[in-house]
């Protein structure tokens, strides 16, 4: 399944740091397939492909530490423009 993980970071310095140190490290079932931080690093949106949102969970929330706060999202999928397919038209 794809994921969108919206980040807030209370500490961005920590935080982008620790990810960047845990792309090295990625789980051969976890891949990261966007990253888009806000200018600032107080922000970021990210696209996982994962098995389910508590497999990423698991280990995202550990990789960015305190310094950041995890939103998880089940999307349809990566590429950006999609509409949810409960209200796709005929």
């Amino acid at each position: 399944m794809y994921i969108l993980v919206q980040h807030t970071m209370t500490d961005p310095a920590s935080a982008w740091t620790r990810a960047q140190q845990s792309l090295g490290s990625l789980p051969s079932h976890l891949t990261l397939h966007h990253c888009f931080p806000a200018p600032d690093g107080t922000k970021g949106i990210c696209v996982w492909e994962a098995e389910s949102i508590p497999t990423l969970q698991g280990f995202l929330d550990d990789a960015l530490g305190a310094g950041a706060r995890n939103e998880y999202y089940e999307v349809v999928n990566k590429e950006g423009v999609a509409v949810p397919p409960s209200l796709q038209l005929a």
